[in-house]
This record gives C-alpha cells, sequence and structure tokens, in this order.
C-alpha cells in the first residue's frame, strides 16, 4: 500500500493549544465532575485540583520532549513502542481508543438530552428520542471531522473560545457575587490536597482529578498536521494544561462560595445551570445551557478526531488493518478509521439506550475509565525516562524534566488506577480488564497476518 501523509502545518500553534482546552472540556466537566470531587474530598477540592495537576504537569513534559523525539499521530502508542518494548505500545494505543469509545457512549446522550431540554423538555426522558436526536448530533460531528483537519480546527476554534468565555463570565460574576456574602466562608483548607476523610479521601480526589484533566494530550496526536510539529504539539499540550487548570480551580472556588452542599448535589449533572442562576440573573442559565452544549459537541468531535489519528498509526505501522492508515483523497482524513469508530460508538450508545442491562454495564465501565487513562499516560513517562535516559545522565541539569518528573507521575497514575480497581466493584473491574485483554486478538491476528517491522 503506497503511504499516505496527512495534510501538514494545517494547524497553528494557537488553534493547537485550543484543542487541547476543548478536549478536556471545562464547561462539561464542571458540570459533571464537580458533585463526585465534593463527595470526595468536601471543600477541599481546588487544593486536590492543584495536588492532581503535578503528575499531569509530569505527563506532559514526557509528551513534550517525547513529541520533539518523534513526531508521531500515534503519539503514546509510537513512542511506548519503540522504547519500552512493542506490545506495551500497542495496548498504549488499544487503552487510548477503549476510553475514547466509551467516552464518545458517555458524551452522546447527555447532548441529546440537553438538547431536548431545549427544544421538546417533555420527550427528554423518553429513551427512543434521546437515542435519535443522538445519533443526529453524532452524525453531524462525525460529518465535521470528516471534512479534514482545516475543518475541524476551524469549528474548535469558535467552540473553545465560546466555552472559555462563556466559563470565565460565569466564574467572574459568581466570584464577586461570592466574595460580598459567600454561602460558605472561604478557607485556606479549601487549598489542601486531602479531604475531611484523611488518606482515604486523598486518593478519592485523585481519582476524580485524573478524569478532570483528561484530554489535553490531543495536540500530540495532531502533531504531523500542526506547524512547528517538533515542538508546537508538547508545547500546546502544556499550555492547555495552566489554562484547563486555572478554569477548573476557579470554577470550583466560585461554586463553593455561592452553593451549599446540598445544592450542588440537587443540581447534579445540571450543576452549571444551577450555578449560573445563583451567580446570576434568570435567563443567563438558558447560556449556560448552551455553553455545556457546546462543550459536548467539541468534545466529541475532537473526541473522535484523536481516535481516527491513532487509529491510522497503528494501521500505518500495519499493527491493526493497514485500511487504517488510508487518507481520503480531497480532505487527508483517515476516513476508514472514523467511519469505523463512529459506526462502533453509534451501536453501544443504542444499545445502552434501550437496554436496561447494557445501560448499568457501561456506566460501571465509565466509571474505571481512569484505569485506561493511566496505562497509557504512566507508559509514555517511563517511556520518556527510557528514551532519554543516556542523554541524561550526559545532562544531569535536564534529568528532573525529562526522568525524575515523567516517571514519578507514571508511579502516581498507576497507584491511581490501582486504587480505582480496588474500588470499582467486580462488574466493573471485569468490564475493564476485559476490554483491555479483548486487545490481544487484533493484535495477534494483523501481527501474524502482516508481520510488521514495528515488533522488531
Amino acid at each position: 500500500m503506497q503511504l499516505q501523509h496527512l495534510r501538514q502545518n494545517a494547524v497553528s500553534g494557537f488553534e493547537s493549544t485550543l484543542i487541547a482546552v476543548s478536549s478536556a472540556s471545562p464547561a462539561n466537566g464542571f458540570a459533571t465532575n464537580t458533585l463526585p470531587l465534593i463527595a470526595a474530598v468536601g471543600f477541599s477540592g481546588p487544593g486536590a485540583l492543584l495536588f492532581g495537576a503535578i503528575p499531569m504537569f509530569g505527563i506532559a513534559l514526557a509528551y513534550f520532549y517525547l513529541n520533539a523525539w518523534r513526531s508521531d499521530a500515534g503519539a503514546a502508542y509510537s513512542w511506548v513502542g519503540r522504547s519500552l518494548n512493542p506490545t506495551l505500545g500497542f495496548f498504549a494505543g488499544w487503552s487510548l481508543l477503549v476510553a475514547i469509545v466509551l467516552f464518545m457512549v458517555l458524551g452522546s446522550l447527555p447532548l441529546a438530552s440537553a438538547t431536548l431540554h431545549i427544544v421538546a423538555p417533555s420527550l427528554e426522558t423518553n429513551v427512543l428520542a434521546v437515542t435519535g436526536v443522538g445519533f443526529v448530533w453524532f452524525i453531524v460531528v462525525v460529518a465535521i471531522v470528516l471534512l479534514g483537519i482545516k475543518a475541524t480546527a476551524e469549528v474548535q476554534k469558535a467552540l473553545t473560545l465560546f466555552q472559555i468565555g462563556g466559563l470565565s463570565l460565569f466564574i467572574v460574576f459568581a466570584m464577586m457575587k461570592g466574595l460580598a456574602s459567600p454561602m460558605n466562608h472561604p478557607h485556606w483548607s479549601w487549598f489542601a490536597p486531602v479531604g475531611n476523610h484523611g488518606f482515604q479521601s486523598f486518593w478519592a480526589g485523585a481519582l476524580v482529578t485524573i478524569f478532570y484533566f483528561w484530554g489535553w494530550d490531543i495536540s500530540s496526536n495532531l502533531t504531523e498536521e500542526t506547524v512547528n510539529r517538533k515542538r508546537a504539539p508538547g508545547m500546546s499540550g502544556i499550555l492547555g494544561m495552566v489554562i484547563i487548570l486555572a478554569l477548573f480551580v476557579m470554577s470550583q472556588v466560585s461554586v463553593q462560595l455561592i452553593m451549599s452542599p446540598t445544592a450542588i448535589a440537587d443540581a447534579s449533572s445540571n450543576l452549571l445551570v444551577a450555578f449560573v442562576d445563583a451567580a446570576m440573573p434568570k435567563p443567563w442559565g438558558a447560556v449556560a445551557l448552551a455553553v455545556i452544549l457546546v462543550s459536548t459537541i467539541a468534545v466529541l468531535e475532537i473526541s473522535l478526531v484523536q481516535g481516527g489519528r491513532t487509529m491510522f498509526s497503528m494501521g500505518r505501522d500495519r499493527v491493526l488493518d493497514e485500511r487504517f492508515a488510508r487518507l481520503h483523497p480531497r480532505y487527508l482524513t483517515p476516513w476508514n478509521a472514523t467511519f469505523v469508530l463512529a459506526v462502533i460508538t453509534i451501536v453501544l450508545f443504542g444499545l445502552a439506550a434501550t437496554s436496561v442491562s447494557v445501560n448499568s454495564l457501561l456506566k460501571d465501565t465509565i466509571n474505571a475509565i481512569g484505569v485506561l487513562i493511566a496505562v497509557y499516560y504512566g507508559l509514555s513517562g517511563l517511556a520518556c525516562a527510557k528514551y532519554y535516559r543516556a542523554a541524561n545522565l550526559a545532562d544531569k541539569s535536564m534529568w528532573w524534566l525529562r526522568g525524575a518528573w515523567p516517571v514519578a507521575s507514571a508511579l502516581f497514575v498507576f497507584a491511581v488506577a490501582g486504587a480505582q480497581l480496588a474500588t470499582a466493584g467486580v462488574r466493573a473491574d471485569a468490564a475493564i480488564i476485559g476490554l483491555l485483554l479483548v486487545g490481544l486478538i487484533p493484535m495477534f491476528i494483523y501481527r501474524r497476518r502482516y508481520a510488521s517491522e514495528y515488533y522488531t
């Protein structure tokens, strides 16, 4: 098969940074993760986020230096396979793909419910209506992705700027109201990484924060399509983490200033709307709903892009079916890979919407999705230290940036994954481990079929 190349220099450094922010979905993440974080650590949420960012920056540094070595759309899959072990590299890519499919299932149905809440509230809990609207939204997202990275980047830029602007405006108004007459008086204990329940609280907070920050690494999967591809994508991941951290910490502080724990619990996944209603005059709640819609569309779109690029790289190396490496002749998009991901996602969220048992199993699996994230993040941290081992010995001033910090971060996320497996329950553990082990089937099939040089 003739080797094809993704469209080069299609994404600017600014667009790459916005995409990194968008993939972490600050507005949607705030709406869905604040309640679990407060349940885990109480009002020490800002501290848990600040502490959780330390290992994330260690992994972001690993991505920066690994991308400088090898600029590859497969990112973690390619780096781990070529520095640590090919089989570990395969599972770094496989764990990312499984996590993305599960997350797209998680995102499609709430997006449909939010849409129906605006246009037809009476149908908001109707299973067939939610499934149908979710299907339409997902087809729209797939169409944008298939139109090429330039169209995707332009859409992402608009959606992300709207999301950041809206969330920042809400935070400013909440801060003004909260500091003037706080529902809960601010205290330095808010910035402690350990909540009211000691060490158990610390681990519970860590489980939530890893899922909070997940997504900034997308910039490295777009490296072959980004200007200054050896430097800009890695820097975009680091800058994206800075912006994400600022938005999450400020939003956490502001919600604690103006809402009681009971009000937060009652709001559940509609927290952003309740937060805006508490901070601003009533009509602004509709804007909050629009911000959530935009945030969800953006993260679904960019998740599909990340999965498609990972499959493209694995197909190009003939680790998966080599047809995944074929690009659309006009848009230079990995259309086979994108189409397969889209079909799998549509089938799964259709099953989730029509089957109580499938929906329950998916929810259990999604609760343990941090294990999948930890697999490829942690392996990337170790890969960075392994690849730069000789260089670090020669230049000890760089040892802690390219060795110690990434390795410590890797060990931390592995420990968090272990804690998550210990608390997720037997069914969730079996589902997550089972989905990882399913990867052995395509790995052995294509390894035998192609005898790829990747494994040698």
